[in-house]
């Protein structure tokens, strides 16, 4: 038996985790949206906007990476990343086909409005949704290096990825799958770390050594990006330099540290965080759809003449989380599973496994649901939609100016 197959018992800190980190996604499109309606101004609106995209992708992208390794021994590399990689496509064909269409029809009612062009532009990435040609080109990757085949080859994997990772930190290329490369290094530790692993360290850590680590880390998390000191992973790339870049790889694993810290505490809060956890079930849900309600929300409340910070900081980050849960309610309830994963006749035109107990859509990190070859993870919920944090056959958040270098635009 392999020194990770013990299984863990039943713990929501990864599902609280992406709960925090999609929260964090929705609340960064919010934030950027005040620079083109002029609500905030610099240095302020780039300091929150540092602190914010240094870390919530990088988490996604680490919990992306964690049941990798279960799902491709299980299934075979190539054809797990290939029943994952036409979900994720599907999805991003998709949904920024759809969110172009609603800007068009509301003209220049929206911050940057869309010339229907850009519909036809099919290999430049659309807004958030680069993330899905991101996580495609992971998949592919790691059918490729299979990391979890010795010590060697994990080693030898992160190196690789650690050293691409810092030669395109902050930059991006305007090609499907070319953005968020830096993102690359923390989806191969959780590719070589594992879920099992990660949940059953996460069982053994006391609530006073998480304290310590939400602190502490958050503190080098917050302090490097409000400074500026720290060039985000996939944003600002045009004034990095080394030491900025040095100084972001710290800053984003700290904040991923420091938001895995804070799940742990919430999660040990037991029943009274479930409604957190949920959120985090169906993060990709929120990735998909939450531009309509953000936008929609902060066009009422210009239209209302509602000028002070707070609602316009708090109301549309609250309609961008809750009401694509409505929506998937709504196409659960029709049955019209096809919004949040691959239809079934194009996974058999495509020869990609069918999903299993379709309809339950997963997070941009929903991987939690993949089982182990050795068993199932106690409380682990069964496979379903395949999500762009959830590489497995049961399936990724972000946008700014072009001086800020971010493909979520």
């Amino acid at each position: 038996m392999r020194p990770d197959s013990v299984p863990p018992a039943r713990d929501a800190t990864i599902d609280i985790a992406k709960a925090l980190a999609i929260i964090l996604i929705v609340l960064g499109h919010v934030w950027r949206a005040f620079e083109p309606a002029g609500l905030v101004q610099d240095p302020l609106l780039t300091q929150v906007d540092s602190v914010i995209y240094m870390s919530h992708l990088s988490v996604f992208a680490f919990l992306a990476g964690l049941f990798v390794a279960s799902g491709m021994r299980r299934d075979g590399e190539w054809h797990y990343a290939r029943s994952r990689s036409v979900t994720f496509l599907w999805l991003y064909f998709l949904w920024s086909t759809l969110q172009l269409l609603m800007k068009i029809g509301a003209g220049s009612a929206v911050n940057d409005p869309v010339d229907p062009v850009e519909l036809l532009i099919i290999w430049e990435p659309k807004e958030q949704f680069w993330f899905f040609g991101w996580i495609t080109v992971m998949m592919l990757l790691a059918a490729a290096a299979k990391p979890w085949r010795s010590q060697g080859a994990a080693v030898l994997t992160l190196s690789v990825a650690a050293l691409g990772s810092a030669a395109v930190w902050g930059l991006n290329w305007r090609i499907l799958g070319g953005e968020g490369l830096a993102l690359t290094i923390f989806f191969f530790l959780g590719v070589v770390l594992t879920g099992r692993r990660l949940l059953r360290w996460v069982q053994r850590v006391h609530v006073g050594w998480a304290g310590v680590v939400v602190i502490g880390a958050g503190a080098v998390w917050v302090v490097l990006g409000y400074t500026l000191l720290a060039t985000p992973p996939t944003a600002y790339g045009d004034i990095r330099t080394p030491a900025s870049v040095g100084l972001g790889f710290i800053a984003s694993t700290a904040g991923v540290l420091a938001i895995l810290a804070v799940a742990l505490l919430l999660a040990r809060m037991g029943t009274r965080t479930r409604w957190l956890a949920r959120i985090g079930e169906l993060s990709l849900v929120i990735f998909v759809a939450h531009v309509f309600f953000t936008a929609s929300t902060r066009i009422l409340l210009s239209m209302l003449g509602v000028e002070a910070l707070t609602p316009h900081v708090v109301l549309p980050t609250l309609c961008g989380v809750i009401g694509p849960l409505v929506i998937y309610a709504v196409s659960q309830r029709l049955g019209q599973d096809w919004l949040f994963e691959a239809p079934e006749w194009l996974r058999q035109l495509t020869g990609a496994a069918p999903s299993r107990g379709a309809g339950a859509a997963r997070s941009t990190a929903d991987a939690s649901a993949a089982p182990e070859p050795d068993g199932p993870v106690p409380g682990a919920r069964p496979p379903v939609a395949p999500t762009p944090e959830d590489p497995g056959p049961e399936t990724p958040r972000p946008e700014v100016p072009q001086t800020r270098q971010d493909p979520s635009r």
